[in-house]
């Protein structure tokens, strides 16, 4: 350690330094973009646990620490070796010199910053509404306010509320994964095993029962967000989504109009053509982890043209539309829809009775379109 404290004592190394949480920050980013962002592997999830580990361990030694400056320095017991003296005043009475307190807090805010980036990116990938999406600007504004908050981690209060919820929303993405299904009583397992380890490092700490406040308040919110399905559906991710007609049950293969320019680069609307007499098909396919079981409905919505908004017509499900995971380009399911009038639509493809997944709108127009058909499938 000795050597660490002089190498950076270097001007050359100071000045690395200072860009070092930028670094950090763009360079973990970018790895759990590459392989969180593409598949989910057994490695990704042990390493997201040691992550929490580590940061457990850190956050209870700065939860019982008691810094040796405040400390009487008197103690007839101790070694006349002044090069021992701290390290033995440490191991009798649990004081923690400063710069211990600084490494510490060093390890808690590398820790939240890998947590926070692979769960912005797992979390990311499974939104399908406006608020799913908002929970996850969220994680992603506290990922890049993490690098600031170094100082602050010396606060116990501080640590336990950023890590009661970065536990709740790690349990409920590594649960699943584990106990192959989804549901409320994993998710608010989750919320009970967070809250749990806030509380027995509480009991570790002197601390009063304020710095319970915060983090009892982050599980009631985040069990309002769960009841309101505001929380993405990890570990389901949407992979693809096709309207079309004339659908081939065997190879999942149909008729969908062909895209302009605009449409393949998401700047308008897909469209459908059709006759009176042809129904209409919304397929979608969801990635799941291997084993794990979670039934899914569609659920059809039109927009009324006279108020401008969208009513749910029909919630679509079954017995026979669980998805079954393991199959990395996503379980394959579709719902179809008779004497369909012309308008816009948009199919929601969700968790039964939970949020949402995937949507995509649509118009439907009758006729031949303009540019053709082309036979589409789902991969």
């Amino acid at each position: 350690m000795e050597f660490l404290d002089r190498l950076r004592e270097k001007s050359a190394v100071q000045k690395i330094e200072k860009f070092f949480p930028a670094i950090a920050f763009l360079g973990g980013f970018s790895w759990d973009s590459m392989t969180i962002g593409s598949k989910v592997y057994e490695t990704d999830l042990v390493f997201l646990s040691i992550y929490f580990l580590i940061a457990f361990a850190s956050i209870y030694f700065i939860a019982t620490r008691k810094n040796v400056d405040c400390c009487d320095s008197a103690n007839n017991d101790e070694p006349e070796d002044k090069t021992l003296q701290g390290y033995y005043r440490i191991a009798l009475s649990n004081e923690w010199p400063q710069k211990w307190i600084d490494r510490l807090t060093w390890l808690v805010q590398f820790c939240f910053g890998n947590l926070y980036s692979a769960l912005v990116i797992c979390y990311f990938k499974s939104s399908g509404t406006i608020a799913s999406f908002i929970i996850v600007l969220v994680l992603a504004t506290l990922l890049v306010g993490n690098e600031f908050l170094k100082e602050k981690y010396e606060k116990f209060g501080v640590c336990l509320s950023f890590f009661c919820l970065l536990g709740t929303m790690l349990f409920n993405f590594l649960i699943p994964h584990l106990v192959h299904g989804m549901g409320a009583i994993w998710f608010f397992l989750s919320i009970l095993l967070s809250l749990g380890i806030c509380y027995l490092l509480w009991l570790k700490s002197e601390h009063r029962k304020k710095a319970l406040i915060a983090p009892v308040s982050i599980s009631i919110a985040l069990s309002v967000a769960y009841l309101a399905n505001w929380i993405p559906p990890v570990p389901l991710v949407l992979k693809q989504q096709i309207v079309c007609k004339n659908f081939d049950n065997i190879s999942y293969s149909c008729d969908a109009d062909k895209f302009n320019f605009w449409q393949r680069n998401g700047f308008a609307r897909a469209t459908i053509h059709k006759n009176d007499s042809e129904e209409i098909y919304f397929m979608s396919s969801v990635y799941a982890p291997t084993d794990l079981k979670a039934p899914i409905e569609f659920r059809w919505y039109y927009k009324d043209p006279a108020k401008n908004q969208f009513k749910m017509t029909d919630k679509i499900s079954s017995t026979r539309m669980v998805i079954r995971g393991g199959r990395n380009l996503g379980y394959r399911s579709y719902s179809k829809k008779k004497n369909i009038p012309a308008g816009t639509y948009r199919v929601e493809t969700a968790y039964k009775d939970g949020a949402v997944i995937g949507s995509t709108t649509f118009n439907v127009i009758e006729g031949m379109p303009k540019n053709g058909f082309v036979r589409d499938s789902l991969r």
